[in-house]
């Protein structure tokens, strides 16, 4: 963890003791995430399973639909850093929102919900459970990559060798129906020709001879690994959970 210290001056009274309000960040933490097991493969559905019985680093791991309860007793001891994050849209935004709701057919991975049992909020039902294989098949790369940084002397290497651990994990959840195809126009028959299609999209004039349609692809092919974008994500929450349950609290 790093640890930053921020210092507010705003009529300072000599007389009271220095107060403080500490800023603290994991360091490389999808980094960290990368490194645990990942789903490889074998997928499966199963009926259920006692997640509390399942090892962190077993060779079969889990992501489930669940619905949970979040326990009023819990809430004034959680309200700083409430467990099972969702999505939320807010002003119009999608946040990511920390909330003391109760969770209804909520995605997560089996190490999430270990960790939030053991942190004392509820299982109240299994919707269902997807079974994969596991093994933490980045473990090399990541590492290999953490250790050229910290023998890094200036800060372009540092910041190539941090970007190449987090790009591999950009790619995992890359959404391919934000993907367009560009086309460059110089005619008027042309652009007319393109924005009359279903799948246009937009377009931005460059010049008065120039013109840059964007258009909508017609085929997906749906070849990214998002089961191991959201093992990374919710292995990251964890880390963060827990320092801060079982060691800040």
């Amino acid at each position: 963890m790093r640890k930053q210290t921020i210092h507010i001056y705003p009529r300072h009274d000599k007389s009271k003791p220095n107060s403080y309000i500490p800023y603290l960040d994991a360091n490389n933490l999808y980094g960290w995430a990368m490194s645990q097991s990942l789903p490889t493969g074998g997928f499966k559905w199963k009926d259920t399973i006692d997640v509390t019985e399942v090892s962190d680093n077993s060779r079969k791991g889990y992501i489930l639909e669940v619905d949970l309860e979040y326990p009023s007793e819990l809430h004034d001891l959680h309200n700083d850093y409430p467990l099972a994050p969702e999505t939320m849209v807010l002003g119009g935004v999608g946040k990511l929102v920390p909330n003391l709701q109760d969770k209804t057919k909520y995605v997560i991975h089996y190490r999430s919900l270990k960790q939030y049992l053991s942190l004392g909020m509820k299982l109240t039902k299994i919707h269902r459970v997807i079974e994969f294989d596991q093994r933490p098949w980045m473990k090399s790369y990541i590492d290999l990559n953490t250790n050229l940084r910290k023998k890094a002397t200036n800060d372009f290497d540092k910041d190539n060798f941090k970007l190449m651990n987090n790009c591999v994990f950009g790619k995992t959840m890359e959404n391919i129906r934000k993907h367009i195809d560009v086309q460059l126009v110089k005619t008027k028959e042309r652009g007319m020709k393109l924005v009359k299609k279903p799948n246009f999209s937009s377009f931005k004039v460059f010049s008065s001879n120039l013109v840059a349609v964007h258009m909508k692809r017609t085929k997906l092919k749906f070849d990214k690994p998002v089961y191991v974008g959201q093992a990374i994500l919710d292995l990251s929450k964890t880390l963060m959970y827990d320092f801060h349950y079982n060691t800040i609290k």
